[in-house]
């Protein structure tokens, strides 16, 4: 495991699943952890293994505001930034309104950007690293997950287009794509029948995702996809995307 000792690590939707073993997983590295969420209860949960546990809706402006305010007061800046706040919805297009694309969208997507403008400058001036938790549905489409695609196609493309702003600056930005992980993200979204629909399909642990963003934190790619399956399937996509459709059994 890479050594971030006494580097400043912001993890936002660090309560549960992936986010909360990040926080761990660089507290034992020797970071700084701020560790956000908006349940103060859950926080409560990981406040011993953290260096800070902090209230933080990435949907509300005067939330983020607020908190970065806070992180920077006490620490001075911050070198890497986790916005893995997240999720999801499973549902048919014609069932999907506009309301809800825009609650996902609203976390997924613009809770990401609140969060990387408010502590970018602070990166920029430390040479830190943002890593943007999207997902292989960001890079291609999932039937029923319109919205969720939506978002994490725009967090991707968003993400991308900083990196080439940040050019010289030393800041980085990276994208990391997990596939399906064994949380309760499926239940939450809707989708309860996700084991039934999935027979056999192995599902990445939330400490293996977490692992992968602390590796990507060290090593900075521009893009990892966690999995050989899910790198697989991606180039076959990029190569092919009527033959996946085949491969997955669609028509």
């Amino acid at each position: 495991m890479a050594s971030f000792v006494n580097k400043v690590v912001v993890v936002t939707g660090a309560t549960s699943g992936i986010g909360r073993e990040t926080a761990v997983r660089f507290a034992a590295a020797g970071a700084r952890v701020v560790a956000t969420g908006r349940s103060q209860e859950r926080l409560a949960e990981v406040a011993g293994v953290v260096d800070l546990a902090l209230t933080l809706d990435v949907t509300d402006d005067t939330s983020v505001a607020i908190a970065t305010a806070a992180v920077l007061d006490r620490y001075g800046g911050v070198d890497v930034v986790v916005n893995n706040a997240g999720i999801g919805l499973f549902s048919a297009w014609e069932d999907t309104d506009i309301a809800a694309i825009a609650r996902v969208m609203d976390v997924n997507f613009y809770g990401a950007v609140r969060v990387a403008r408010a502590f970018l400058p602070s990166l920029i001036d430390r040479k830190g690293v943002l890593l943007q938790v999207a997902s292989v549905a960001g890079r291609r489409g999932y039937a029923r997950h319109t919205a969720y695609c939506a978002s994490k196609h725009a967090l991707i493309g968003w993400s991308e287009s900083v990196r080439h702003d940040l050019a010289g600056t030393g800041a980085s930005v990276v994208v990391v794509c997990p596939p399906a992980v064994r949380t309760p993200f499926f239940e939450n979204a809707g989708y309860h029948t996700f084991d039934e629909d999935h027979p056999g399909l192995v599902t990445m642990t939330p400490g293996a995702v977490a692992d992968g963003v602390l590796d990507a934190a060290h090593r900075r790619p521009d893009r990892v996809i966690l999995s050989p399956r899910a790198r697989a399937l991606d180039v076959l996509n990029f190569v092919s995307p009527r033959l996946l459709r085949v491969v997955q059994g669609f028509k």
